[in-house]
């Protein structure tokens, strides 16, 4: 009999919680959220009363990147890339981003123009690097991420995470040793 009281106790504790779900956020939490969603909105605004500021499109693109609305992304980085006098390289990585998440992780043709771009514009943009060195990395190339991620920290670039680099490289080192 105590075997059964504690087996029914061993899975109904764990059946309890998940079925129970999450607790509902926080006012403080709830209202950051809301905060989250403010800027976005507030771009949507300024651009219904001027629709040509491309700032405010890429703006917009990288609002939706990070809600991962990857469809609305790539329209709003069409638009930044169509108003801009001349489309600088973070415009064309940003595009192929969008683009790839689209796409399900694949670097299509398309996107590997996008990428050509922007290194042709700027050769050590850090965007258009890091895409490639993550797609090398999830398609077993780790010897292609390992010498991207080099080129990366070889950019002394002072807005790379300099700490997440070397993680990855570090990991991508391990992965190909247990190839």
């Amino acid at each position: 009999m105590k075997k059964i009281v504690l087996f029914s106790a061993v899975i109904a504790v764990p059946l309890f919680f998940w079925f129970k779900g999450s607790p509902p956020l926080p006012p403080e939490a709830a209202e950051q959220v809301t905060r989250q969603r403010d800027p976005m909105s507030d771009i949507q605004g300024k651009l219904k009363q001027d629709p040509n500021q491309a700032p405010l499109w890429f703006q917009l693109g990288h609002g939706y990147l990070n809600q991962q609305e990857f469809d609305a992304a790539l329209t709003s980085f069409d638009y930044a890339i169509r108003l801009s006098p001349e489309p600088v390289a973070s415009h064309y990585a940003a595009k192929a981003t969008a683009r790839y998440y689209l796409n399900n992780q694949v670097l299509d043709d398309e996107v590997s123009a996008l990428l050509n771009k922007a290194l042709k514009i700027e050769p050590l943009n850090l965007t258009a690097l890091s895409l490639i060195a993550s797609d090398h990395f999830i398609s077993f190339r780790y010897q292609q991420a390992i010498d991207t991620w080099t080129k990366m920290l070889d950019s002394q670039d002072r807005d790379l995470d300099r700490a997440s680099i070397i993680h990855s490289l570090n990991l991508a080192k391990q992965m190909q040793n247990n190839q």
